[in-house]
């Protein structure tokens, strides 16, 4: 059973604007959010699943709000506990979005393919290196999000179509020649931006010790 969302044309921008804002907060603020993104995933998750287990045990109206809430509350408890695997899951999402943009232009096949074993690789390396590649991660993965989403409005495209079928991703990516250049700006953009923060905090903290 597969989840699929086809939103009316009056909410898509809206939608659109929404992926866009938590794209750039990844982008460029991704390590400092990092757990609550987690949480808030994991209880969006759990919602889901709450609502489908009312919907189908037939609880009621008062039930499935019930199911709703309780569904979110355990999804997001779980999802920032599960920590480690959230960030094997990071590193994945960095090695196969790569993957996915420098090859989409060769084969689409090999490029799902390539992203699924660089998905593996970054997914173990994060788990060793975990703020680098956590950084590299929500700075990559904000800026495909932003660039995908904001193709709504410069080229008219059902970007969720694409995601909740992703073996058409690197036909997206391969049609649109501009996304990749922009993608990858924008990722070096906040990569730099999120070090930078990271550096001063690393200062404000080496100054109190000293003090």
């Amino acid at each position: 059973m597969t989840l699929s969302m086809h939103p009316s044309a009056e909410l898509y921008p809206w939608i659109s604007v929404g992926a866009i804002a938590w794209g750039l907060l990844d982008c460029f603020f991704g390590y400092r959010v990092f757990k609550i993104t987690l949480a808030v995933l994991g209880g969006l998750l759990g919602m889901i699943g709450g609502h489908a287990a009312g919907t189908a045990l037939d609880f009621g109206t008062a039930g499935i709000i019930g199911s709703l809430i309780l569904g979110g509350l355990l999804g997001a408890g779980l999802a920032y506990l599960l920590y480690i695997a959230a960030v094997f899951v990071a590193g994945f999402g960095f090695g196969a979005t790569l993957g996915l943009l420098v090859l989409s232009h060769y084969h689409h096949m090999v490029a799902l393919l390539s992203g699924a074993v660089l998905g593996l690789i970054g997914g173990f390396l994060a788990v060793k290196t975990q703020r680098i590649l956590i950084i590299l991660s929500t700075a990559l993965l904000g800026s495909f999000r932003t660039m995908v989403a904001l193709a709504y409005f410069t080229h008219q495209i059902p970007w969720l179509d694409f995601f909740q079928r992703p073996q058409f991703m690197p036909e997206l990516l391969d049609h649109q020649a501009w996304l990749f250049p922009s993608i990858l700006v924008l990722a070096v953009i906040g990569v730099i931006a999120q070090f930078e923060l990271g550096g001063s905090d690393l200062k404000k903290k080496t100054k109190s010790k000293d003090e």
